[in-house]
């Protein structure tokens, strides 16, 4: 796992995965991997059984911002991978930061990859989208082929 910013490891399952190979885009890679190095992991188990545990789960934060500025991924591509892996089972929002004022998402680490395209896949809580109201609305008065 992730030990002092070493080394990150990545299950065979996981690659060999259906979920895994239908990943369509590079960013969709890159950004998965750049959330697991965000993980904190510590061992479990017992010696020679040893498991692994993430510690921050559900705590982890990666910013569109920090996305931007430190790995060149803009808004939109970073948003759309974001939406694929959560749709694909890689990761879960756990906290949604809309509706505080610059409040970042917190993301969790997801196992649904395991049953993707079986029926025992778990739908993902999608990110919650923000409004946008651009342009004239239905009832405006003032538009164009608008009745009063």
């Amino acid at each position: 796992m992730n030990q002092k910013g070493q080394n990150i490891w990545f299950e065979r399952a996981l690659i060999e995965s259906k979920a895994f190979q239908l990943l369509k885009t590079a960013a969709a890679h890159k950004v998965f991997a750049f959330f697991y190095t965000k993980r904190q992991c510590e061992p479990i188990g017992r010696k020679g059984k040893e498991g692994w545990n993430i510690k921050n789960n559900g705590q982890i934060v990666f910013t569109y911002q920090e996305a931007r500025n430190r790995y060149g991924i803009s808004y939109s591509t970073f948003r759309n991978a974001i939406d694929e892996l959560i749709d694909k089972g890689f990761i879960d929002i756990a906290a949604s930061g809309q509706g505080t004022y610059k409040a970042a998402n917190l993301y969790s680490i997801s196992n649904r990859w395991r049953n993707y395209g079986t029926p025992d896949y778990e739908q993902p809580k999608h990110r919650p989208k923000k409004p946008i109201n651009r342009g004239f609305q239905k009832g405006n008065k003032y538009g164009r082929n608008c009745r009063e």
